[in-house]
């Protein structure tokens, strides 16, 4: 079974934050995760925004967080056919254009709202499974590691009852 690129993100302020960490899938059911080195531009309003206890230090963030040109380039390598499927279409593209914008490029990716994924399920039944997977699991809905850990395994659920 090939996994979809599935793509959570964590961020610093709803509004006007920045991703600090990411987790992706790969066509084999594997993940990556990374923390993110903050652009120096994203700084600007950062002693405004509202954050998570759960955020890492600014510090950590510079010392164990990767470039986002580094994570765009294995970007390039991972994402192979450029669909990128998520829980919160409109925050995935917003955290995207950011780091894209960072480096004067344009998004290629195209982000689909992870229900796409299924033809046969309802909404609202892939709702009750991901909370169950969720629970079971002891994964934290918080978490981008989690998410994508918790997409994976209501894919393969989803499409071993096909």
């Amino acid at each position: 079974m090939n996994i979809p690129t599935f793509i959570a993100f964590e961020m610093t302020d709803i509004e006007s934050g920045y991703p600090y960490a990411i987790a992706w899938s790969l066509p084999d059911g594997q993940f990556k995760s990374v923390l993110v080195r903050p652009e120096e531009e994203w700084l600007i309003d950062f002693e405004t925004g509202q954050f998570s206890s759960d955020m890492p230090s600014l510090q950590d963030l510079h010392d164990k967080g990767e470039s986002v040109l580094d994570i765009l380039k294995e970007w390039d390598l991972d994402f192979e056919d450029g669909e990128l499927y998520c829980q919160d279409p409109i925050a995935a593209q917003y955290c995207l254009d950011l780091m894209f914008e960072a480096y004067n490029k344009e998004c290629e990716y195209d982000v689909i709202s992870e229900y796409d994924c299924y033809d046969n399920v309802d909404n609202l039944d892939l709702d009750d499974q991901r909370r169950w997977i969720m629970d079971t699991e002891g994964l934290d809905a918080t978490n981008c590691e989690d998410i994508v850990k918790g997409m994976i395994f209501l894919f393969a659920r989803a499409n071993e009852e096909v």
